[in-house]
């Protein structure tokens, strides 16, 4: 059993936890809601000792798994009793080959050769994955990594896992798939504790919900109240659809600006992109989806003239675009905001590489997006929606040609979604095209003009 009482955590001089109290019984579902930044990911950080190993956390109140403070146990015996799922499967893995990663934590706690073979018979026969096994890591989708991750935290043997947005990147397909692996590990009686937005696919699960705001748990309820509340309830509190979203947007037509004259990429596993002479119009926004593994993060590479070996033809107004033009004319907001976080302050960051950019214009998508507060604030200091919004908001104040972003509303509240849709919506102009590349049906819908489904545009090589 797990046990949070009176508990409280600080960074520093800054209180992101405040008196939170609950219970997980053995087999449960527990999940925790509610809008970006509340302190969801705290909890589940606190839970697992990342909060106190690696982020120099303080905290006063207790939470206590098997009756033993987590505060004064070693990390490795943590990871005994609870196993943590991240919303970024990559901060997962240690192996480069997906058989290994799975044994890894059991060669780890020194279990035998024979204990390990037992233990990945019994794993294979519950979750049938065995087409992940003695593949690269590199090669998997962003819902393989996802589904390798659980399958690693069950074969573990711990009796807790929690997760921290496991579904924020994953496809319909891959999102089925998990939860179908989480209700057999709550039938094999694993406790789940899950920090999650995107809640459609636990309400089969769920046994409690708690609703945390501004880090404290502001309400709890059982399944059964919180599937009796109404859909304006839910709104207003920021909350995610309970019922599964079904995308409501046309497939593009032929435009008349901005075209793909031709795109051809290959993929390892046999996979091939093409597309062939089609075209966008300026004023518009276009979403790219597709299943994870079609190419849609590879697509924006391509356009942006990232991609090194790329050799598209890409064409604007009649004239051939080379790599620079397009990395010159393009702004991008990449799924894994870390990478692009530079400065020491959030308005240091959406000053960076732009010109002339005016008080108003700044001031007014800082408070577009509900960053005003957090100005001053490191932007790695900030959760991982705040920082995504950062992100975000240093491209709106730019003024590309073409602007593309991928998820954008990973791990996102329904508020700061629509936040998002409507600050996107007013950068839209007769001058700019932009792209979004998301598996958020939710925001698709509520943003774009139209979509590209790049998996109409793949087929796959046959072996001779």
């Amino acid at each position: 059993m797990l046990e949070i009482k009176e508990f409280s955590l600080s960074y520093g001089e800054n209180r992101v936890l405040e008196d939170i109290s609950l219970k997980a019984l053995e087999g449960e579902c527990i999940l925790l809601t509610g809008e970006s930044g509340s302190g969801k990911s705290s909890v589940i950080n606190s839970i697992n000792g990342v909060a106190f190993a690696y982020e120099n956390a303080s905290s006063t109140g207790s939470i206590k798994v098997n009756d033993k403070q987590i505060k004064d146990l070693e990390i490795y015996e943590i990871s005994l009793a609870i196993a943590s799922v991240f919303q970024n499967p990559k901060t997962h893995f240690f192996n480069v080959n997906t058989t290994l990663e799975l044994l890894f934590y059991l060669e780890n706690i020194g279990l035998v050769k024979e204990e390990m073979d037992v233990r990945m018979e019994e794993m294979l026969r519950i979750f049938h994955i065995e087409h992940l096994l003695g593949r690269s890591i590199f090669e998997l989708s962003g819902g393989e990594k996802q589904i390798l991750c659980i399958a690693s935290c069950y074969i573990s043997g711990c009796k807790i896992i929690v997760l921290d947005e496991p579904s924020a990147n994953l496809d319909d397909k891959h999102t089925d798939v998990i939860t179908e692996m989480l209700k057999i590990l709550k039938r094999k009686n694993v406790t789940l504790i899950l920090a999650e937005h995107r809640i459609y696919y636990l309400m089969d699960l769920v046994d409690r919900i708690y609703l945390i705001h501004q880090g404290r748990i502001q309400q709890a309820f059982s399944k059964e109240e919180f599937l009796s509340l109404s859909n304006e309830y839910l709104l207003m509190r920021g909350l995610r659809s309970r019922q599964k979203t079904l995308l409501t947007k046309n497939k593009i037509h032929q435009g008349k600006d901005f075209m793909i004259r031709t795109m051809k990429i290959e993929f390892e596993d046999k996979c091939k992109l093409r597309l062939d002479n089609v075209s966008f119009d300026l004023g518009k926004i276009y979403g790219v989806v597709g299943r994870n593994g079609c190419g849609k993060s590879t697509f924006l590479r391509v356009m942006t003239g990232l991609n090194k070996k790329d050799k598209s033809e890409i064409v604007f107004r009649s004239k051939k675009l080379s790599k620079r033009e397009r990395i010159k004319n393009s702004a991008l907001v990449m799924q894994d905001v870390n990478h692009q976080l530079f400065t020491d302050s959030v308005e240091e960051e959406l000053k960076l590489g732009v010109k002339d950019l005016s008080q108003d214009k700044m001031d007014r998508v800082l408070i577009g997006l509900g960053l005003t507060k957090l100005k001053d604030r490191h932007p790695m200091s900030l959760s991982g929606g705040q920082k995504q919004r950062v992100a975000i908001a240093s491209v709106l104040c730019k003024n590309s040609r073409f602007i593309f972003f991928d998820e954008p509303t990973s791990g996102m509240d329904y508020k700061n979604m629509l936040r998002i849709s409507k600050l996107i919506k007013q950068m839209k102009t007769e001058n700019n095209i932009i792209f979004l590349v998301s598996h958020d049906i939710e925001f698709l819908n509520a943003t774009t003009d139209y979509v590209l489904c790049l998996e109409d545009f793949q087929s796959y090589k046959h072996s001779e």
